[in-house]
């Protein structure tokens, strides 16, 4: 199969439940699906880069793992372009984001590392790779995250008549205000997405997610942890805000469990933890996004239903007027898909020389081209 401008997007989620690996096509705001595949996480390499978090921070680049997860990248990309009969000069570059290790400031600069060689990946696959796209963006005066609210408003943003919130819910959540244009577009991370649930459940229950949201559904959420956990100060922080699993992880559940100082169950603190999520989207939602009349979830948590519901119930209660809420399938990408397409669409707009305009969304000071291509050819 031959198909002119393929572009491909890989990248591993905070909650490591997969490698993503997507090739699309854009033309005229529209992103056509070519192949999508979830690869399995090799698990040594999972336990092994969860292990070793602080090391990687102090040592990422010369680390064996950030070698090994661009060989694992590899290998699935070159399956999947096989499997899909496609030919490999048909696809212009790979815009690979590599397994987030450390995000957030330190010394109060911004800084954002990521696991992942690309130049491994050019090797091993032997088209072009494109990659460090937060790095320009923190150089640039940005966070570096969240990264999709432009490519939300490229793909999603069809009808200007409409206030359209797309809301991508993976370890973190960010929420994306499509409004009338380019100008008035923004984004921010509102908080913890999946990371507390998984991080959770995985201790307590054994299971690496919470399938459909179905066990935290048989609890109850108490309302004073809950207010507890709002009551942390990054749900109180202004734009540009961003944050990463570092920052929301068990030393934080543990902490704030500390100051409830009240015996809960498991199960009402998974309960507490997905409402935790649904609450403070629905909450950054009033605060920052007034007169939204549309609201689509894409990423893992758009699978979870229990917190799915409990954001329409907060939603409800916010707004009087009749709020849409759906998935991305409803307005042209299935939720799986829509972050893989985001690092192939941010490939695309490097090697076209897109000047992308992050101001609104990272805090950046200025315009620019992110990403850097590497390349032996």
């Amino acid at each position: 199969m031959r198909k002119d401008d393929l572009y491909i997007g890989i990248l591993t989620g905070t909650s490591m439940d997969s490698i993503d690996c997507g090739i699309f096509s854009f033309n005229n705001n529209n992103c056509k699906i070519i192949s999508f595949y979830e690869g399995n996480y090799p698990d040594d390499l999972k336990s092994k880069i969860r292990k070793n978090y602080e090391n990687l921070k102090r040592d990422c680049v010369n680390n064996i793992l950030h070698k090994e997860l661009s060989e694992v990248y590899g290998d699935i990309i070159n399956k999947t372009i096989l499997k899909n009969n496609i030919e490999k000069d048909s696809i212009v570059a790979i815009g690979m984001h590599g397994q987030t290790i450390s995000h957030g400031k330190h010394n109060n600069k911004n800084m954002s590392l990521q696991l992942g060689c690309p130049i491994t990946l050019n090797k091993i696959t032997n088209i072009k790779v494109v990659s460090d796209f937060r790095q320009d963006d923190i150089a640039n005066g940005g966070e570096g995250a969240p990264l999709a609210p432009i490519f939300h408003d490229y793909i999603f943003n069809h009808n200007d008549k409409d206030k359209r919130i797309i809301i991508n819910i993976g370890g973190i959540s960010n929420i994306s205000f499509l409004t009338d244009g380019i100008n008035n577009l923004f984004g921010f991370d509102s908080g913890p997405g999946n990371t507390l649930i998984d991080s959770w459940i995985n201790k307590k229950y054994n299971q690496d997610y919470d399938i459909d949201g179905k066990l935290s559904s048989e609890y109850s959420c108490s309302e004073k942890l809950l207010e507890i956990f709002m009551n942390d100060k990054y749900f109180e922080k202004n734009f540009p805000k961003s944050t990463s699993t570092e920052y929301f992880n068990d030393d934080w559940i543990n902490s704030k469990l500390k100051l409830a100082n009240s015996d809960f169950s498991d199960g009402d603190i998974l309960a507490t933890l997905t409402k935790l999520t649904a609450f403070s989207i629905a909450q950054s939602i009033k605060v920052f996004c007034p007169g939204c009349k549309e609201i689509y979830v894409c990423g893992g948590g758009a699978f979870n239903k229990t917190m799915v519901s409990q954001i329409h119930s907060e939603i409800n209660k916010i707004f009087s007027n009749n709020i849409t809420i759906d998935t991305t399938e409803k307005i042209g990408l299935p939720p799986k898909v829509v972050e893989s397409s985001l690092f192939a669409w941010l490939a695309m707009s490097r090697v076209e020389n897109r000047i992308l305009d992050y101001r609104k969304v990272t805090g950046a000071n200025k315009t620019s081209i992110l990403g850097k291509i590497y390349s032996s050819k």
